[in-house]
């Protein structure tokens, strides 16, 4: 077989046209100088790099709930009977309102709650007063006996989204006397919450909170935890105190989040490379779906989110 050039064989290749010859100026690695028959320091371009993905802004808006459940203090405590499970847990309030506990609870079509066991388990309201630091425990004789359903139904999420307890918070506001950081026409306010029960290491159950749902004059908001949030609002946080910082560069404040599991942990600069290196969280190291970059305003109490 010829070689290329003028000892016959194939021809060598054609030189690539002017627009293409004036893309491939510069400087190329000498490997690129084996394709016979193009211009010395050209050759076939290598795969384009990547770019750094930007994190997208969106207009976002402050929504102040006007009630703050503690997390850490959900649990059932025993009814007077002895035998059922009682919803209790702590929480703050900015208004007058009331919490109904719905047991096997669901949302219709119509995004209504209902109870799917209304026969065995009725739902049960209680009024509460502004206030901080309250207590709210279900009324004595309203209870869950766990006793009489399969641990499958009491932990898990049943079929068409029956969750095996939820608990809806309503705040009333009005215009003349509106919540701390509330807007104007923001009328009324329902704070529900999901859970499933959850055996701990002494066989007891406890409560855990799968789903937040906050309503705003008819207006549905899925709420979401953003795990290290915290550090990045907290006034009594001093400038040398770590854990504000992003987790790889160690110097630039927090900002970003990582989907779906909502570590707050990068900065915006980190965060754009991030998909570059590992496309995975730095805490959890599960995938990343997304970055959210949130803005606090710390004056305000409002926070600015950006995906």
């Amino acid at each position: 077989m010829g070689n290329f050039g003028s000892r016959g064989g194939a021809p060598p290749p054609p030189p690539p046209p002017p627009a293409l010859q004036a893309h491939l100026q510069g400087v190329r690695p000498p490997y690129y100088n084996r394709y016979p028959g193009w211009p010395p320091g050209t050759g076939p371009l290598p795969p384009p790099l990547g770019v750094p993905a930007t994190v997208e802004r969106h207009r976002t808006v402050a929504v102040h709930a006007g009630v703050n459940i503690k997390g850490d203090s959900l649990r059932l405590e025993p009814d007077d009977d002895g035998r059922g499970l009682l919803l209790a847990f702590s929480f703050d309030a900015d208004a007058p309102g009331s919490i109904t506990v719905y047991f096997f609870a669901q949302e219709d079509e119509d995004l209504i709650l209902k109870a799917t066991k209304e026969n065995l388990l009725k739902p049960v309201t209680t009024a509460f007063n502004k206030g901080h630091d309250q207590e709210f425990k279900q009324p004595c004789g309203t209870g869950i006996d766990v006793s009489q359903f399969e641990e499958s139904e009491l932990t898990k999420v049943g079929e068409g989204g029956i969750f095996p307890v939820a608990f809806k918070v309503d705040v009333a506001v009005s215009n003349n006397q509106e919540l701390e950081g509330a807007h104007e026409d923001e009328a009324s306010k329902c704070l529900v919450k999901f859970a499933i029960l959850a055996k701990k290491d002494t066989a007891e159950y406890g409560v855990h909170v799968v789903q937040q749902i906050l309503w705003v004059n008819g207006t549905r908001y899925v709420l979401q935890e953003i795990y290290g949030i915290g550090n990045t609002t907290d006034e009594n946080n001093h400038e040398d105190e770590s854990g504000k910082e992003c987790v790889i560069c160690l110097s630039e404040p927090r900002d970003t989040t990582v989907l779906p599991c909502r570590h707050m942990c990068l900065c915006r600069e980190c965060a754009q490379l991030l998909k570059l290196q590992s496309n995975k969280c730095p805490i959890c190291r599960q995938p990343v779906g997304g970055l959210l970059e949130i803005k606090v305003d710390t004056e305000s109490g409002g926070h600015q989110g950006a995906q």
